[in-house]
């Protein structure tokens, strides 16, 4: 072979080196070229979203709180009231007030504010106050005008006529009569009702 050939392959070679590597320092320049750019590990990615997301639950876990603690339109009161007069305690159950819905504890404090609130949730609200005098179902049945009567009686055990039922004492058997004259004393409307429709 002739020695220019040689040499021309020789120089063909160098040159394809040269730009060989000087494609490689231009490259690597250029991707390790970071100047004001953030770079950001992996790790790092993923612990700003597990703080970006606890903060997301934080914000919406409040919110959630603070809808859940209002009052359900579908909601009860419950209504505990304690006669000292008597000693006992009246449990009574009512429907929510409109008024009241979508409110929350310290708005029912407010507007209950001479009860206490024993339980609240968004689903039944219990309260509680103690009163003097007894609970008003004390009666006293007794025969009146030819039908059987109803009275209250207050904590003194003072008689007050209520009303009179449209059940006629004189059909009634002697011994039913004779209770009813001598009078026979009923604690609780209920207790009231069902001593009645024994009569009728």
């Amino acid at each position: 072979m002739d020695k220019k050939w040689i040499v021309c392959i020789i120089i063909a070679i160098i040159l394809g080196l040269a730009i060989g590597i000087g494609l490689a320092i231009y490259s690597s320049n250029s991707n390790g070229d970071t100047e004001g750019i953030d770079i950001v590990s992996d790790k790092e990615l993923a612990e700003e979203d597990i703080v970006s997301n606890l903060e997301y639950n934080e914000v919406n876990s409040i919110e959630t709180i603070a809808k859940e603690n209002t009052i359900s339109p579908n909601a009860i009161i419950i209504e505990k009231v304690y006669y000292e007069g008597c000693d006992h305690l009246i449990r009574k159950t009512v429907d929510i007030p409109e008024t009241l819905v979508n409110k929350t504890e310290e708005e029912v404090k407010k507007q209950y504010s001479d009860w206490k609130i024993e339980e609240y949730t968004p689903t039944q609200i219990t309260l509680y106050k103690t009163v003097t005098g007894n609970c008003g179902e004390h009666y006293f049945v007794q025969e009146h005008n030819g039908v059987i009567g109803i009275y209250t009686t207050d904590e003194y055990g003072v008689k007050t006529l209520k009303e009179d039922t449209e059940i006629v004492t004189q059909y009634l058997p002697e011994a039913d009569l004779q209770k009813l004259k001598a009078g026979v004393e009923i604690i609780g409307h209920t207790k009231l009702v069902e001593f009645l429709e024994d009569f009728e």
